[in-house]
């Protein structure tokens, strides 16, 4: 059966009508429906020939080979719309003409006009359903009216043709009614699943919309965000901030080929990255081989300055051992220092274009001098960060060293936790 109706569809239905969802349900909801209106127009005609009824014969015979060239007149080119039009005008004027000849309000018939707007509203539109809908009620008003006045419809019907009608049309109308419900129910099954592939798609790729916003973003700034389309700027009483860059980077540029000096830098700063995650410090950049992070925003954390030591100390050890793992394949090695300020700083979300969330003050400043003052595999921080963490780390006083535009500034390398 299912081979069959593939190949009706197949045969019939025009490669235009398979490229469009819609059309081709409509469009094979036509073909089903006209392959069955004309197999039971058949089996009409040869009740009608073996009861010897030669004018129902005639006019049943006519409507067989309308239906069946409905078919043909699709698979030549005419509309779907037409065609539907066409096939509803024919299957109305054949009940029509079966109600009359077959006892008129008590016609087994009768029910067929139910099936007229229904699939006019299925294969054309809604205006035509609605069309004839009204059609079919006003047909039905005017032949109870004339059995009220007692008509007198033609009775030359046989009864055994009448007994045949009945067992015939209510399979058939059985038959039809399933096949619009099966079109129904299959083109909402459709549909939902389609909605639900739709959605799941919807959900990932805002899934990963929303990793990439991670990646730029605070969590807290991004769900900002995403409720309000902007973020407002906040001044954080007291954060760390921490510099790090790699020694002597413009020599190296020098000497390695492009691919090998991106790989070098992506893994150390990828090694960062993790470290950054692990201990729940926000990055806030890289430029060209300085990294930038800072504890105590956008969730304020007293502890900020501890943990950024922590942060950097555990810096300090996967470097040493990147270190290890390049000499061992003879690959040039990367030195850091790092540079540590607490203070106040004011961050927000700059720019419209390829935004990115950033930190100001003199805060960035001064770590930023912290990291130009240090040395090779040593973390430099300032006076006011080492007040705020000497409890939990030793560290060696440098005494006071000229700062950039800061002038003298008291200096610490912090050496390891306490």
């Amino acid at each position: 059966m299912r081979k069959f109706q593939s190949w009706l569809y197949t045969y019939f239905i025009p490669q235009k009508y398979h490229e469009d969802e819609l059309l081709f349900r409509k469009a094979r909801l036509f073909v089903n429906t006209v392959a069955i209106t004309f197999i039971f127009s058949l089996i009409y005609v040869v009740n009608s020939t073996l009861l010897a009824m030669s004018h129902i014969m005639w006019q049943i015979g006519l409507y067989s080979i309308l239906f069946l060239s409905l078919l043909f007149c699709l698979r030549g080119g005419l509309s779907l719309f037409a065609c539907g039009n066409i096939f509803s005008f024919l299957f109305y004027s054949s009940a029509i003409y079966d109600i009359y000849y077959s006892g008129g309000l008590y016609s087994s018939v009768l029910p067929w006009l139910a099936i007229v707007p229904i699939l006019a509203l299925l294969i054309t539109s809604v205006r035509n359903g609605v069309v004839w809908m009204f059609i079919s009620l006003v047909s039905v008003i005017v032949v109870g009216t004339l059995q009220l006045m007692h008509f007198p419809f033609p009775t030359e019907v046989k009864q055994e043709y009448m007994d045949l009608l009945f067992f015939n049309s209510f399979p058939g109308f059985i038959v039809i009614v399933f096949v619009i419900a099966a079109a129904m129910e299959t083109a909402y099954t459709g549909s939902m699943k389609k909605l639900e592939e739709k959605n799941k798609i919807i959900e990932e790729e805002k899934k990963r919309s929303d990793e990439l916003l991670l990646n730029i973003l605070p969590a807290e700034i991004m769900e900002e965000l995403k409720e309000t389309g902007k973020t407002t700027a906040h001044n954080y009483d007291l954060v760390t901030v921490l510099f790090a860059d790699f020694v002597n980077f413009t020599n190296i540029i020098e000497e390695l080929p492009p691919e090998e000096l991106v790989a070098g830098i992506d893994t150390y700063f990828g090694t960062f990255d993790a470290i950054v995650e692990k201990f729940g410090v926000e990055k806030i950049k890289t430029v060209g081989d300085a990294y930038i992070c800072v504890s105590g925003l956008p969730s304020v954390n007293s502890s900020n300055p501890t943990l950024m030591v922590d942060v950097a100390l555990e810096m300090m050890e996967a470097v040493e051992q990147l270190k290890k793992q390049c000499r061992a394949a003879g690959k040039i090695c990367f030195d850091i220092r790092i540079g540590i300020h607490s203070g106040p700083v004011v961050a927000g979300v700059v720019g419209v274009k390829k935004f990115a969330y950033d930190i100001w003050g003199d805060t960035v400043n001064t770590a930023a001098r912290m990291q130009q003052c240090s040395e090779p595999g040593k973390i430099n921080i300032s006076n006011t960060t080492h007040d705020l963490i000497k409890h939990r780390f030793a560290c060696t006083k440098r005494g006071k060293i000229e700062a950039k535009h800061k002038g003298l500034i008291d200096m610490y390398f912090v050496e390891k936790r306490k």
